[in-house]
């Protein structure tokens, strides 16, 4: 018989090391820190050189962690990432856990008056970036026992709306690149999820568009990026180790059918 305590173990991220894209602030900046407090390793990435103001605070709050600043839509961002990694680890040849948190959403703007350009820029973060990252980093997920690949949509990217265009086929992409991956990393051992967040607090959602957004979610509030962080930690775990292409939806409510 199990020990109750015992069942704790299975939240547990001692030894193990974490990459979080786009960590320097909001939800990245949770993401690292739910997974720093459960005993990772955490790298967080980000384009904004606040990453390594981020990094010295959950350092300084007892985490274990570094940032550096990256674009993930450099074509050497992988190289990027695997040497500060074997700077940050001490050379450790494996990767546990690769966070796909950095994202745009840089307007509203609907059919009309979305140019294809804007769809490009769009595919190039959310789409490109996560699929030249994780596949430029197999190896070192091949190399763990725990590999997990967290790919941050939205539950616009289930559902979309009809505005935002750009973001909401370039969501919905990444829903369609999880599955992917998942299919081809699974007989590595490597399991792909997604959380597909709904309207979070964070500067992503303009203050013009506050009262909106929270009239939209049942509950009556927006989420928090520690809850959507917390669905992370989860999937990061043992706990989540008989699940893989699925996607998690965390929205208050907001949507009752999914893809």
């Amino acid at each position: 018989m199990t020990p109750l305590a015992s069942l704790s173990d299975l939240s547990d991220l001692t030894g193990r090391t974490a990459v979080v894209t786009g960590g320097a602030r909001g939800m990245g900046a949770a993401h690292a820190e739910a997974l720093a407090a459960r005993g990772a390793r955490v790298l967080i990435a980000d384009l904004d050189a606040e990453v390594h103001d981020t990094a010295a605070d959950l350092t300084a709050r007892g985490g274990d962690v570094a940032g550096v600043v990256l674009d993930v839509t450099a074509p050497d961002a992988a190289d990027t990432l695997r040497a500060a990694l074997a700077s940050f680890a001490g050379g450790s040849a494996a990767l546990d856990i690769l966070v796909h948190n950095a994202g745009i959403m840089h307007d509203w703007r609907e059919l009309d008056v979305t140019e294809p350009d804007e769809l490009d820029r769009y595919f190039r973060v959310n789409v490109k970036a996560p699929y030249a990252i994780t596949r430029g980093l197999v190896d070192l997920l091949r190399a763990s026992e725990h590999a997990r690949v967290i790919i941050i949509s939205s539950t616009w990217g289930q559902v979309p709306d009809g505005h935002s265009f750009g973001y909401m086929i370039s969501k919905s992409a990444q829903l369609g690149l999880m599955k992917s991956l998942a299919a081809a990393l699974l007989p590595d051992g490597i399991l792909v999820n997604a959380v597909a967040p709904g309207s979070i607090h964070t500067r992503m959602i303009p203050d013009e568009y506050y009262d909106v957004e929270v009239a939209s979610v049942p509950l009556g509030r927006l989420g928090k990026p520690e809850e959507i962080a917390e669905t992370v930690a989860f999937l990061a775990s043992d706990s989540a180790g008989f699940l893989t292409g699925q996607t998690l939806s965390v929205n208050g409510g907001a949507l009752r059918v999914g893809i």
